[in-house]
């Protein structure tokens, strides 16, 4: 199979074969922790465990938490990140009538809290700016709690387009290192400082390399943290600011494979210490099915020995044409784990590819009964009624009428969906 190219404007790397690597320095980077924190496995902190097929599938970040009522003041003026201007009024055309019509949209005075709780992200946002506008300017920490509320609900929205113009105003205001801006930034939730990082690199439609230096400088001010708490003994500290320098360098990863570089993210998991095994051989085995290296991707699964393992297996059986044999790990793995709607859709495609479609679309409406809807299946079975009815429209309009029905629920990127992810 061919090797992924990098994506246009990629000029330094073309001057080299990107799959003979230069051997790695002995001189530690950015996302390298201090050996200390390898040679002292008593002090450094455990490894957090490897997260649950569900969650390795989620590509939506968690709903966040409403904002703590605290009130530390700073003498800066902030009154530009509560200028109308910056944000924008969120209208209902781009959604489906049965959502704006149902019994479970929340009243008007429902609390920020509970709305976060529902899932309702549109509303949560638009509720969001109206608290941020009331703020105090000089409240720091509250300003910066609500700007993550409403910008995290709008990617949980599906809207991380309006989110990256938003979030401008503070990333400018911190690129430039205007007056205040030293002083403000301890005071910006951790949450939010990655949120922007990843907003700005939607925003500057350079391929990815704006988020992949942001990240690095990120990682440089993180390895300093650890050094200090490692200095001063603070091994509550150490822990916190060691687990994110391995997030980051997980983060660096995803942003590779954004930008078209399967290969260069698969080097660059090689060089992560002190990183989960199983996460870095799960990542790993996914990247390689990706480049087409099916046999490399066999070899990393040795290191798996959880249910991850199973769901690359199947993964691996569809990539070699075995699709029966694929199917039947999917449903395996569908009797074993019921609440993950992942391994039934699966299995539905399954169905799907070996000319079942009656079947597929019998399974994946099923799924969609019982389970919160998530992009995969409405895609799916907006896709089946394509393919097995001249009447497509108005089945998934019916579809997104029965989906409004569905109880409300943070999961899976929220209740509300939007008009294009039933393909209308």
């Amino acid at each position: 199979m061919a090797t992924t190219k990098s994506p246009t404007g990629s000029t330094k790397r073309q001057s080299r074969n990107i799959s003979h690597p230069l051997p790695r320095r002995s001189t530690r980077g950015p996302l390298d922790a201090p050996d200390d924190l390898l040679v002292s496995p008593e002090k450094a902190p455990p490894e957090t465990p490897p997260p649950s097929v569900a969650q390795s599938k989620q590509e939506v970040p968690p709903p966040p938490q409403p904002p703590v009522q605290t009130k530390p003041t700073v003498d800066v003026d902030l009154h530009f990140l509560k200028d109308p201007s910056n944000y924008h009024q969120l209208g209902t055309e781009d959604i489906p009538s049965a959502f704006l019509d149902s019994e479970n949209q929340p009243p008007q005075d429902t609390p920020l809290e509970d709305l976060l709780q529902h899932g309702h992200f549109r509303r949560a946002a638009g509720t969001a700016l109206i608290q941020l506008s009331r703020c105090p300017a000089d409240d720091a920490v509250q300003i910066f709690q609500l700007l993550y509320v409403r910008l995290a609900c709008l990617v949980l929205f599906s809207r991380a387009d309006l989110a990256a113009v938003e979030a401008a105003s503070l990333t400018d205001f911190l690129a430039r290192n205007a007056h205040g801006a030293e002083t403000v930034t301890p005071l910006i939730p951790w949450e939010l400082r990655i949120l922007l990082v990843r907003l700005q690199s939607i925003a500057a439609a350079d391929g990815g390399r704006r988020g992949i230096m942001a990240l690095y400088a990120l990682s440089a001010e993180v390895r300093a943290h650890v050094r200090d708490a490692r200095s001063d003994g603070n091994d509550q500290d150490l822990g916190l600011w060691a687990g994110r320098l391995r997030d980051l360098g997980l983060r660096v990863a995803d942003t590779l494979v954004e930008m078209g570089e399967l290969e260069t993210a698969t080097r660059h998991l090689d060089t992560l210490r002190d990183t989960n095994t199983a996460e870095l051989a799960y990542r790993k085995a996914l990247l390689r099915l990706r480049i087409g290296d099916v046999a490399g991707a066999q070899q990393t699964l040795e290191k798996l020995n959880d249910d991850r393992k199973e769901t690359l297996l199947a993964l691996m059986d569809a990539a070699n044409g075995d699709i029966p044999s694929a199917m039947d790990k999917w449903r395996s793995l569908a009797e074993q784990h019921p609440e993950d709607a992942s391994f039934a859709s699966n299995l539905a495609v399954g169905l799907l590819y070996t000319g079942k479609l009656t079947e597929a679309r019998q399974a994946l409406e099923d799924l969609a009964m019982r389970s919160p809807a998530f992009p995969g299946l409405l895609f799916n079975i907006g896709t089946i009624y394509e393919l097995c009815s001249d009447r497509a429209p108005s089945l998934k309009t019916t579809l997104a009428e029965r989906t409004s029905s569905n109880t409300a629920t943070p999961s899976t990127g929220g209740w509300e969906r939007l008009t294009f992810e039933f393909k209308l």
